[in-house]
C-alpha cells in the first residue's frame, strides 16, 4: 500500500532564463511543501492509501501534523452506520463530506455539506459511511464532554444550485471575490471560498480544495477533488489563479 503518488516533474531539455529558472524554482519549493490529494481516486480507491485504526470502523489518513495534535485528514468509515463516541471541541473543527453522509444531534450531513462545530462544542457522530475532509484547531477531547455548551455548527451547501449568488460573496479585488464563513474568531480557524476569473490571489492557509472548475495553485493546475495540503500545520501561502479557459471555485481553511 501506498501513501501517495508522488507528481512526477517534467524535465525538458531547453535552456531556461533565469526569471523561469526562478519561477520553476518557486514551483519545485510549493509541490515540497505541499501534499497533493485527488479525492476522486481516494474514494475509487481506498485501498492504495496508508490508513490507521483511529477509533473502531474509523480509519484516518494524516495528511499534516499528527493524530493527537491539530491536523488536517481524510476520514474513511470502514462500515456502513459507522460512529464515534461523543466528544468535546475546545477549537473550532471543520468537516466536508467527499462521499456519502454522517449525522450527529444537529442535523445529517450529505456528500457536499461543510460544516464547522465552534469552539465550547461536542457531538456524537452516527450514521456515518463514506470519506471527509476533517480539519481540527485542536483535538476532539473524550473525556471532557461535562464542557459541551449549546452551539449552533456553521453549514454550508457546496452543491446548492447558484452557490456563488445563495453565499454573500464580497468583491476584494477585480477579478476576485470572496465568501468568507462566519466563524468564531476563538476557534483557532477560518475559512474562505475564493472565486476568481481573472487576477490570481494569495491565500495563507493549511488547504485548498477546488470545489468547482479548474485552478492554477502554486503554477500548477487542479480541476474539482483535487485537495491541494500544506505538510505544516502552520499556515502557508498559497497562489491560485483561474485557469485561462474558466473560473476557478476553492475553499480554503486555514488554522
Amino acid at each position: 500500500m501506498k501513501l501517495l503518488r508522488p507528481i512526477a516533474p517534467m524535465i525538458l531539455a531547453l535552456a531556461i532564463s533565469p526569471a523561469s529558472h526562478a519561477v520553476a524554482a518557486d514551483s519545485a519549493a510549493a509541490e515540497a511543501s505541499t501534499t497533493v490529494l485527488d479525492l476522486n481516486d481516494v474514494r475509487k480507491n481506498p485501498g492504495n492509501y496508508q490508513w490507521f485504526d483511529f477509533k473502531p470502523n474509523l480509519k484516518k489518513l494524516i495528511l499534516s501534523g499528527a493524530a493527537d495534535t491539530q491536523h488536517v485528514s481524510i476520514l474513511w468509515y470502514t462500515i456502513a452506520n459507522g460512529s464515534v463516541g461523543l466528544h468535546y471541541h475546545a477549537k473550532t473543527e471543520s468537516v466536508y463530506t467527499i462521499d456519502g453522509s454522517q449525522a450527529d444531534v444537529k442535523g445529517v450531513y450529505p456528500t457536499g455539506s461543510l460544516y464547522f462545530n465552534p469552539p465550547g462544542s461536542g457531538h456524537a457522530i452516527k450514521d456515518s459511511s463514506g470519506f471527509f475532509v476533517l480539519a481540527y484547531a485542536s483535538p476532539p477531547d473524550f473525556g471532557k464532554t461535562a464542557l459541551i455548551g449549546e452551539y449552533t455548527p456553521v453549514q454550508i451547501d457546496t452543491n446548492a444550485p447558484d452557490f456563488e449568488k445563495k453565499y454573500p460573496f464580497k468583491e476584494k479585488e477585480p477579478g476576485v471575490r470572496i465568501y468568507a464563513v462566519p466563524l468564531d474568531p476563538q476557534g483557532g480557524m477560518s475559512s474562505e471560498f475564493i472565486d476568481l476569473s481573472a487576477h490570481p490571489y494569495e491565500y495563507k492557509g493549511n488547504y485548498l480544495l477546488v470545489t468547482k472548475g479548474n485552478c492554477i495553485i502554486d503554477g500548477k493546475a487542479y480541476g474539482k477533488g483535487m485537495l491541494v495540503v500544506a505538510k505544516a500545520v502552520k499556515p502557508q501561502p498559497f497562489r491560485i489563479a483561474a485557469a485561462k479557459d474558466g473560473a476557478c471555485l476553492a475553499l480554503g481553511v486555514s488554522f
